[in-house]
């Protein structure tokens, strides 16, 4: 495939548009620190010259200059005194002035703003002076002498004049000072101001390549898209290519040999596709096959793969299959949907469709293998007459043809009320007597004679049908069984009724069974369902709440052939179990089979431990039933003890078991 020319041009503007980002990320992350250190910088000196700062500085010299004045007047009024030699009074001011020189020299000696170093000098050599001439004298002079207080009160009058001449400066300098500082916030306020525009600037610049930058890179996503679904998806129907399928396909045969999964693979060629294409033109063409495909995706489900290979030929991948004769329902529902006509640009297309059907891995685990195998059958198909499918081999053609002939005769036995129910009596072993009665689903075909169970119903279970079966059956057999409880209420059989994983899935539950249980009067505690061991281990929380509400409702269940599935203990526990029917399979070999006779009694006496009910299915021996007598087996049904039948059979069973009970109380 040739370079996209505006993916080059995109890749290119990208690269600009990032070198261009990283460029103003850069200078924004410099500039915001350039402007943090000037900040700080600049903020810490004003800081250091506040208006509080100069005032207080001011109010210690002032202080000082009094304390000083303070003291030119007590040495003034010692003169006059004419006091004697005691200065103690004199030296203590003298000694409160020096203290204060002191603290002031250590606190501003780093921050002397309005010359309080020129203040200290001037009145701290007078104070020195005037400590020593006060205690020692002066020359000839001696410290009690009215000479010493005359010189003492000269020196202090001396030093005081000068410490008021520079307060009176400080006063000049604190208005400088502010006014510099008044100066410098403007200039801080201008540089701030004027960063923080350029700051701005270059982030609006940022984020208009930003913008910029997605909306390349969204072009380049956008044309990566649209190379990607060229590469991989038909133009005219939308469906996966050939390339694309032929992936899938690998896909699904190395999922298949991992979990061994069936998966079968549609062939389709249209029938009279290149006539309807030569004689409406190539658009009437096109539309058509973009139908075609719309009609096949409707046909299948939403896990199952649809692709146009080319011309009027498409696949199917039918993923994750249960049963083989699922693909034949769904090439028989293609055929059928591209049968009817088209409606196109005013005319009514006809056209047809043959399919070949291949089955992984029955015919091949190999995916080239495997579409040849299809090919081929799509091949037979039209030879065949067209408008019809085939499976590659001739023996899974016919069973579809049986399994399509056995759906479409189910659904109008139906229709026709064809089907009707017999029932197994269920025996309590140790007293003899009916405990229980299954209802078994019969089907009598007016051509054909009975078609036996094991092939209707998984018929049914595939394509559906059981869903409204099992729910004709239900009512059925409540209206039927209400006859036998209203011979003795309190002694009337319990009635079983099979429900399948497909029912389940379908939403059947505790609505479909009390209306039918309201419809019919029957009571739910003497109503049984019987399931499956694989859907106590469904994963699936609506079968779950549908079992709880069986067990609120009265309603028992029971696991049907127990034995032949997976089941685990833990799920007996947690599911609201009553009965297990062990297979026939195990009571089969009991007898003969030493190995057997131990399985079902391991079975009986875990059912005991968990306290569930036993039924042994299949007793046809009274050897079989002698065995399980000893087992302590409490129920059993099978063709020793009675096969199935009518409704009104077991009426009159039931009422000759009850004459029979009533004779022995009698005597």
């Amino acid at each position: 495939m040739r370079p996209d020319r505006s993916l080059n041009s995109g890749g290119k503007n990208l690269i600009a548009g990032s070198l261009a980002t990283i460029v103003l990320v850069a200078s924004i992350v410099l500039g915001a620190a350039v402007i943090s250190y000037y900040a700080q910088k600049t903020l810490s000196e004003i800081e250091e010259a506040l208006p509080i700062t100069l005032a207080r500085q001011e109010n210690e010299v002032t202080l000082l200059v009094a304390e000083m004045d303070d003291l030119v007047h007590a040495i003034y009024r010692s003169r006059l005194e004419q006091a004697s030699g005691d200065h103690a009074l004199l030296l203590e001011s003298v000694k409160k002035v020096d203290l204060h020189l002191r603290r002031l020299r250590n606190s501003y000696s780093f921050n002397d703003l309005i010359g309080v170093s020129a203040i200290h000098a001037a009145l701290s050599p007078a104070i020195f002076d005037i400590q020593i001439w006060l205690t020692e004298g002066v020359s000839v002079l001696d410290p009690d002498s009215p000479q010493i207080l005359k010189l003492v009160g000269q020196r202090a009058i001396n030093a005081h004049s000068e410490g008021m001449q520079l307060l009176a400066r400080a006063a000049g300098a604190e208005l400088g000072i502010l006014t510099q500082q008044s100066q410098r916030i403007g200039k801080f306020r201008d540089v701030v101001v004027a960063i923080l525009g350029l700051l701005l600037l270059m982030s609006m610049a940022l984020v208009f390549f930003v913008i910029r930058q997605q909306r390349t890179l969204l072009a380049l996503k956008q044309s990566e898209e649209q190379n990607r679904v060229r590469a991989n998806y038909d133009a005219v129907t939308g469906l996966p290519n050939r390339a694309n399928f032929i992936e899938h396909l690998g896909e699904a045969v190395a999922r298949g040999q991992r979990s061994r999964t069936l998966f079968a693979l549609l062939y389709i060629d249209l029938d009279r596709f290149k006539t309807i294409n030569d004689t409406l033109g190539h658009d009437i063409g096109d539309q058509l096959i973009k139908q075609v495909g719309v009609r096949i995706r409707e046909s299948v489900r939403n896990t199952d793969l649809v692709a146009r290979l080319g011309g009027d030929e498409f696949t199917v991948l039918l993923a994750d299959m249960s049963d083989v004769m699922h693909a034949s329902l769904i090439a028989k529902l293609i055929v059928d949907r591209l049968a009817v006509p088209f409606q196109l640009g005013g005319h009514e297309v006809y056209t047809g469709a043959s399919i070949g059907i291949t089955v992984y891995p029955t015919d091949s685990e190999d995916a080239s293998t495997l579409l040849k195998n299809a090919d081929m059958a799509m091949y037979q198909a039209k030879e065949r007459g067209r408008n019809t499918f085939r499976f590659f081999t001739t023996v899974m053609t016919e069973q579809a043809r049986q399994f399509l002939e056995i759906d479409k005769d189910l659904r109008r036995a139906l229709e026709q009320s064809e089907l009707y129910l017999e029932y197994q009596p269920i025996y309590d072993l140790e007293h003899n007597l009916v405990s229980g009665v299954e209802a078994l689903m019969r089907w009598y075909h007016p051509e054909k004679g009975m078609i036996t169970p094991d092939r209707f119903i998984p018929v049914a279970e595939e394509t559906g049908l059981i869903v409204e079966m099992g729910r004709w059956a239900l009512g059925q057999a409540c209206r039927d069984a209400m006859r036998w409880q209203n011979i003795a209420p309190d002694a009337a059989p319990y009635l079983a009724v099979n429900v399948s994983m497909r029912q389940f899935k379908s939403g059947f539950g505790k609505e479909q069974v009390e209306s039918v249980l309201q419809e019919t009067g029957f009571p739910a505690d003497r109503l049984v369902l019987e399931i499956t061991e694989s859907l106590l281990m469904e994963e699936d929380e609506r079968v779950h709440e549908a079992l709880e509400d069986f067990r609120n409702m009265g309603v028992e269940l029971a696991v049907d052939d127990f034995g032949t599935g997976y089941s685990a203990l833990n799920y007996l526990r947690q599911f609201p179990v009553s009965i297990l029917k062990i297979d026939r399979s195990f009571i089969e070999d009991m007898v003969a089979v030493r190995s057997e006779a131990r399985l079902v009694e391991t079975i009986i006496a875990m059912a005991k431990g968990l306290n569930l009910r036993v039924v042994a299915e299949g007793v046809e021996t009274v050897e079989q039933q002698d065995a399980l007598r000893e087992l302590h087996c409490g129920m059993a049904q099978g063709f020793l003890l009675g096969r199935p039948t009518d409704a009104a059979s077991i009426f009159e069973l039931l009422m000759a078991q009850l004459a029979s009970r009533s004779s022995r109380s009698a005597s």
